[in-house]
């Protein structure tokens, strides 16, 4: 009964809302009144025998070799059953748009068990996933990735030679170069469509496109991808092909993807123009697949699909299998608050999950940025008892050995040569003998290389200590999750993973906070931040599976919300708990009013820095100026002894 009576208290406020629309205190409103609504109105939706329980890594984990065959019935929710009712034909271009954690992997596997007939091409980006497919999918769906696809077709014809990187040149004065930045180039974009790969997909640093005469033109650009090009003629002026290269090379040959009825395309949200036009191209049906959200690969070149694409068709999976209605909740708050979605957000299952919770157990630190993964490894080694931590995807892929490597490229020749300080990195030694420490770092700036300037930063701000701090974080890695107390790593290694107990860091974009809410939240909805920005912090809320441990910046979000983690309690319950009668808000001097059946209640709540706040009970004037023109609603005896008649 606890629960129907807070919905049905939900739904007295909306209507107060409706009433009170022109007021100067709707917005105060959190949006979790809302929320409860909507997740109420959707269980009902799915109470007639429909809801499920299926979850992607439970499924893939218990059914390794024949997923669908082996396992007993699994129960769909009503959308999914929707997508399983529609049966794709040559042409069509479905659309489902899947928010986090909502067993779209599944669906797909169980809607090609459906069609036994048909024969499905599932493509994704990452080699993992497609092995993980493997695993998942029936017999009749074919796994691979975009590249694997093209190093088929194109790209094993340059594995069979020998090609050398593009050299850097060797120019006197680094102050009389320009740097080829292809990434924003308008010479490139309208003249050389052949180059739009290299604008589009590729990292400059990989390409070991450095630096170029200040007279380069595009004739000069244009031999270059010639000779990229090439499998024969001078061995001197072969240049290495590179993965996206040949991927561009494959687009261009127009491939026809036959023998497949269908193509899933997963992650839709992260296709490159060149992966569209190839998919775009196929005569048979295509399903696209994708969090609309979770896109934060623009840097990359990456569009969205979901959004820009035309369709025939579009479904939604909203209902998560991973977290509860708790952690859907900050998602949803997320989504409706700074980017103004609302007629289609998350909502969770009926797993158990916190949002308030505490510093105890396995803990996943997930930052924006490389240089806060490194700050907080240097923290968590730094303590007296040794702390195993593991990086998420490994030391190899952070590039500890790299930024240990950049340090030793900023110390003077001398040194290096007398401490025999040898660079393992071949693209950092080509500095060695040229320009130095300050033209890499003048290079990273002006080709945007991100990676490499947040490496560069790292080696300027600990400097001497850099060694020793390199040495500690080896020491205290584990190669293994299971056997870290913490885990650590930036919301772009952690896509597509999950984890029991996530903290957000709080290098995230700031959320605004103090007065003027209702503008500041109207000023967050309407662009002012770049939505790549709140996306990665959504990715990072949505990685929690029980419990989210929310930062500074993401409770003054919540707070433009007017989530305050307020509560009204009978005042009844209070005085058996032994309340304090004296207000929580610190300075207020007044104590509970007694004579009052409700009391309203701050919960408690540890924050993200290990601090926490009691929390306690409000005075009616505290209520008051929380809850403004509702405040009626927590104070009135009578509330508790008439229903309200709608």
């Amino acid at each position: 009964m606890g629960d129907f009576y807070q919905v049905s208290f939900g739904f007295f406020v909306d209507f107060w809302i409706f009433v009170d629309f022109f007021g100067n205190f709707w917005f105060l409103l959190s949006p979790r009144i809302h929320y409860n609504v909507f997740y109420c109105l959707y269980l009902m939706e799915n109470s007639s025998g429909t809801v499920g329980n299926v979850e992607e890594e439970t499924l893939a984990s218990r059914c390794r070799q024949d997923l669908w065959s082996s396992c007993g019935e699994v129960k769909l929710t009503h959308e999914q059953q929707r997508i399983l009712n529609h049966r794709i034909e040559p042409g069509q271009i479905v659309k489902i748009m899947a928010f986090a954690g909502t067993g779209k992997t599944s669906t797909l596997a169980k809607y090609a068990e459906k069609f036994p007939e048909l024969n499905f091409l599932y493509v994704a980006f990452n080699k993992a996933v497609a092995e993980k497919g493997k695993r998942v999918f029936p017999r009749n769906v074919t796994c691979k990735t975009f590249h694997s696809l093209a190093f088929g077709s194109v790209g094993k014809l340059f594995s069979r030679y020998s090609f050398k990187d593009i050299p850097l040149q060797k120019c006197a004065d680094f102050q009389d170069i320009q740097i080829l930045k292809i990434k924003t180039s308008k010479v490139f974009r309208e003249n050389l469509p052949c180059l739009e790969y290299l604008s589009a997909q590729s990292n400059l640093s990989k390409l070991s496109l450095c630096v170029f005469p200040l007279q380069i033109n595009v004739e000069e650009a244009k031999e270059i991808w010639h000779n990229m090009k090439k499998l024969d003629g001078d061995v001197e002026k072969r240049y290495k092909m590179t993965c996206d290269g040949y991927l561009k090379l494959w687009q261009l040959s127009k491939p026809k993807l036959s023998g497949y009825d269908a193509v899933f395309v997963d992650e839709a949200q992260d296709c490159t123009p060149a992966i569209v036009d190839v998919v775009l191209s196929q005569t048979c049906g295509i399903i696209l697949v994708g969090d609309p959200h979770q896109q934060i690969y623009t840097f990359r070149g990456a569009v969205n699909t979901l959004h820009a694409v035309p369709h025939t068709h579009v479904y939604y999976l909203t209902q998560s299998f991973r977290f509860g209605p708790e952690i859907a909740y900050v998602g949803a708050t997320i989504l409706d608050v700074c980017k103004g979605i609302r007629n289609k957000t998350l909502v969770g299952g009926n797993q158990k999950g916190a949002v308030r919770g505490s510093l105890e157990g396995k803990i996943t630190v997930l930052s924006r940025s490389n240089s806060s993964v490194f700050d907080d490894a240097v923290k968590l080694t730094g303590r007296d008892r040794p702390i195993p931590i593991h990086v998420i995807g490994g030391l190899a892929r952070f590039g500890l050995s790299r930024i240990y490597d950049i340090w030793k490229l900023s110390q003077p020749a001398e040194v290096r040569e007398k401490s025999n300080l040898v660079i393992n990195d071949s693209f950092i030694q080509k500095w060695e003998g040229t320009s130095g420490f300050f033209g890499l770092k003048e290079y990273a700036e002006h080709v945007d290389d991100r990676d490499l300037a947040v490496k560069i930063s790292i080696v300027e701000k600990y400097r001497e200590r850099i060694p020793e701090l390199v040495q500690r974080i080896e020491r205290s890695h584990v190669s293994q999750e299971s056997l870290a107390d913490y885990l650590i790593g930036t919301v772009h290694q952690a896509k597509g993973l999950e984890f029991d107990t996530v903290l957000v860091a709080d290098d995230f974009v700031k959320a605004p906070c103090g007065s003027d809410a209702s503008q500041r939240r109207t000023n967050l909805a309407i662009g002012t931040v770049p939505e790549d920005e709140w996306n990665l912090l959504y990715v990072a809320v949505t990685r929690a599976k029980k419990c989210l441990l929310l930062s500074k910046s993401l409770e003054h979000l919540l707070a433009l919300a007017g989530e305050r983690f307020l509560r009204v309690e009978l005042m009844s319950e209070a005085a058996k708990a032994g309340a304090s009668r004296a207000c929580c808000v610190s300075g207020c001097p007044n104590t509970l009013d007694s004579n009052s059946r409700l009391v309203v209640r701050k919960l408690p709540l540890t924050h993200s820095n290990g601090s926490r706040d009691p929390g306690g009970f409000l005075c009616q004037p505290c209520s008051r100026q929380r809850f403004g023109s509702l405040a009626p609603l927590t104070s009135f005896p009578a509330l508790q002894e008439q229903p309200c008649q709608l």
